[in-house]
């Protein structure tokens, strides 16, 4: 019998925040808003969420923010 099994990240951008000037490559662009979820999975089905980030992303570079749950929700909501 074959088990196939594994693990899946998920990115969901929630918002757009705007034209901001990003701290690491220096450009203006649109920075996003955005959560990343990992799952476990069986058969390509998700089980159960392993860890969840939220953040900030720059699209030009790629760099991401770390954001707590409380920062999370203040950029969400405004």
């Amino acid at each position: 019998m074959l088990v196939v099994y594994g693990v899946k990240r998920k990115l969901k951008i929630d918002k757009s925040l705007g034209t901001q000037v990003c701290p690491n490559c220096g450009h203006t662009v649109d920075l996003s808003l955005a959560r990343e979820k990992c799952y476990a999975h069986i058969y390509y089905i998700p089980v159960f969420p392993l860890t969840g980030m939220r953040m900030k992303a720059c699209p030009n570079c790629g760099v991401v923010e770390t954001l707590t749950s409380g920062q999370y929700k203040e950029l969400k909501n405004s």
